[in-house]
């Protein structure tokens, strides 16, 4: 609905009019009083034929209102009506002669191109056109109004969207950093490093008989021995706490990825890389599962040859993250005992311009009123879920140029996902 004073004069944007074949000098009085009645007041515009008055607006102007003078012969109603879609929605209105015949007078003729009227009628009806023309004016002006504040709430909910899936891919992340650095504080709590300030305690002690030391007494003999092991347990710890930093570097580093890609989807268009699947798989495997997960699920690589894929690598890497993880809580939510998880990357059986990867759960599956639903934005299963991951997934696959799908033949049957990636054609990211 309209504001109360959205037609008061300070909101009005002034007319436009181009007046048709009639002399400005000799114009009717009383449909010039029409005109004065504005406020603003109207910009008039005369010119003799309609031939003139298309080229200006040929020209780039832009007319609210059309006055024609039809009083004359040569058919310029009907030369308007071959024009009118050239006329940018203008108001059209004709003046007609007025009848000879009494009862034919104040005659109001209505087509698919405006309004004719004879002389009598004209300076009333003309203005009802302009305070129609200007009403529709201030209609359209608020429309787009209306529609800059559109595009602001759809870019502020666009940022939120981002926001909202950062905070959810890092999150995943995040999980994998804790697992990392939980193992490193285990490591260093339970090191038998504090052994060698012990055994240089004891050696200290007998620097003067050392090696009588090392032959001769019981706790002398064990220390060339316990040497030996404590080195090699220091050396497994120290590849440990080196895989773990590293897989700490890495995780921290994709973090970073995460929200520098995030800032480029909203500060320009991408462009994919080249990529092998297969290892993308496998890093997102490793921020997914734990060691311990192989004492209940098995997992089965099918891999073949196939071409690089063009993907963005660290959306990918997400996206595959949040749908081992979903597959992980599937296969933990059902009562087997063990379970299996299936890999496959292989090209498409008929287009090898792509290649199909599908990652097959044998968790608590999908329900069939569930399934149309998956992919839509809020839509969770989990109680405490968000319905983020799967729709910013499949945008992001979209906007790669490939395709996602999911499948399960209904609860506790597990789920499939297939994913499709070109292999030949360059796509730009949205």
């Amino acid at each position: 609905m309209l504001s109360s004073d959205c037609f008061s004069p300070q909101n009005i944007m002034p007319l436009h009019v181009l007046m048709v074949g009639f002399d400005e000098a000799g114009f009717s009085p009383s449909c010039c009083s029409g005109f004065a009645s504005l406020e603003p007041m109207a910009s008039l515009e005369w010119v003799t034929t309609l031939q003139e008055g298309m080229a200006q607006i040929e020209l780039g102007n832009r007319y609210e209102v059309i006055v024609l003078d039809c009083r004359k012969a040569g058919g310029v109603w009907e030369e308007m009506c071959q024009r009118v879609e050239g006329c940018q929605g203008a108001l059209i209105f004709g003046v007609i002669a007025v009848p000879e015949k009494d009862v034919d007078q104040n005659r109001l003729i209505e087509d698919v191109v405006g309004s004719r009227v004879d002389e009598t009628l004209a300076p009333t009806v003309l203005k009802w056109v302009l305070r129609h023309a200007q009403e529709r004016q201030q209609l359209l002006v608020e429309q787009e109004q209306l529609r800059g504040q559109l595009g602001e709430v759809a870019y502020k909910s666009e940022m939120a969207d981002v926001a909202s899936t950062v905070l959810h891919n890092v999150g995943n992340v995040l999980t994998s950093v804790t697992v990392a650095a939980n193992m490193v504080e285990s490591v260093v709590e339970q090191s038998p490093v504090v052994l060698v300030n012990r055994i240089s305690e004891l050696i200290n002690g007998h620097l003067e008989d050392l090696g009588s030391y090392l032959r001769e007494d019981a706790k002398g003999k064990r220390i060339p021995a316990s040497l030996e092991k404590l080195g090699v347990h220091l050396v497994e710890e120290q590849h440990t706490i080196l895989k773990e930093m590293k897989a700490l570097v890495r995780n921290i580093c994709h973090m970073k990825q995460i929200i520098l890609s995030h800032q480029g989807m909203v500060k320009s268009v991408g462009h994919a890389e080249r990529i092998s699947l297969v290892d993308v798989v496998a890093h997102a495997m490793e921020l997914s599962f734990q060691p311990e997960d192989d004492m209940w699920i098995t997992i089965c690589r099918d891999y073949q040859e196939v071409p690089t894929v063009l993907a963005d690598q660290h959306q990918l890497l997400q996206i595959l993250v949040n749908l081992l993880r979903n597959a992980r809580q599937a296969m933990r939510q059902h009562t087997l005992d063990r379970h299996e998880l299936t890999l496959k990357v292989k090209l498409k059986e008929d287009d090898e311009r792509f290649v199909v990867m599908t990652i097959q759960d044998s968790g608590i599956g999908i329900a069939s009123e569930h399934l149309s639903k998956m992919f839509v934005r809020g839509f969770t299963t989990k109680p405490d879920g968000n319905g983020i991951g799967l729709h910013s997934a499949i945008v992001a696959i979209k906007n790669m140029g490939g395709s996602m799908a999911v499948h399960s033949d209904g609860f506790g049957q597990g789920a499939t996902f297939t994913l499709l990636f070109p292999v030949l054609k360059e796509v730009a990211l949205a």
